[in-house]
């Protein structure tokens, strides 16, 4: 027994001697640091930042929406979309990192989505972007969004239907300057020319076509009688004499009823 404890202790003591010469010394403080320092970033953040930036919708239809986006800083390994369905549950659409836009299929007619597109590095979220998008009624007329880009493209492809006048009249963007459980009131300029008049079309909550005339001078109408929760797609023509010369539309959905 005496001699075993005796080689047990002596082990313990050569176990804790300096290392022999042959033996890789411990590394001195400064490789220690650079060593870190080098394998820190492949574990944690990547060193490029990567950035989404503008979510937006590109065209709308009653069972589906495309959007766009843009990456201007960095890159994604994918991307994904949530949002919620219309019985309020929650869906995942996986997109390639390379794409820069996504169609959502599935959808209900005349339905608010919330959308979040997240940029993925590896699993880890690393930025994302929201956007908000009605889809169209089931009736709805094949219209161009109400962008002043489209509008313009529009006015300066399509040959119109009328003997245009001498000094051409421009409708700016439609926007809404306020919304009631059961009134609309809506803005917009004419950054060009002038109208004799305007009228605005919409349908009612029953489907009826509506037609709402407004004086030349005027730049905003209140529209009475909607019906609360309810989307609207209203469009403003400008009129010269009787001739429709300029259009522009927007889409609206009334406030909650009490």
């Amino acid at each position: 027994d005496r001699y075993r404890h005796s080689h047990t202790h002596h082990s313990t003591l050569y176990a804790t001697a300096a290392p022999e010469p042959e033996e890789l010394p411990l590394p001195s403080e400064k490789p220690q640091h650079e060593q870190h320092r080098t394998e820190f970033p492949a574990s944690e953040a990547p060193i490029v930042q990567a950035v989404l930036e503008e979510l937006r919708v590109s065209s709308v239809n009653p069972d589906s929406v495309q959007l766009q986006w843009s990456v201007p800083e960095g890159s994604f390994d994918s991307f994904t979309l949530q949002y919620r369905d219309a019985q309020g549950q929650p869906q995942a659409l996986p997109i390639d990192g390379g794409s820069r836009s996504v169609t959502v299929p599935g959808l209900s007619p005349s339905h608010r989505y919330r959308f979040h597109l997240y940029g993925l590095r590896g699993r880890k979220k690393i930025d994302h972007v929201s956007t908000e998008a009605v889809t169209g009624t089931e009736e709805t007329e094949d219209l161009p969004l109400p962008s002043e880009e489209q509008k313009q493209e529009k006015l300066q492809t399509e040959t119109p239907p009328y003997d245009a006048p001498p000094v051409q009249a421009v409708l700016g963007e439609l926007r809404v300057s306020s919304v009631t459980p059961d009134s609309v009131e809506l803005q917009w300029s004419v950054p060009e020319g002038s109208f004799d008049s305007f009228t605005l079309q919409y349908r009612d909550a029953q489907g009826q076509p509506q037609a709402l005339p407004i004086d030349g001078g005027s730049r905003s109408v209140t529209v009475p009688g909607l019906s609360p929760s309810h989307r609207y797609r209203f469009h403003l023509y400008g009129l010269r004499g009787r001739k429709k010369t300029d259009r522009v539309s927007i889409d609206i959905i009334t406030g909650e009823g009490e």
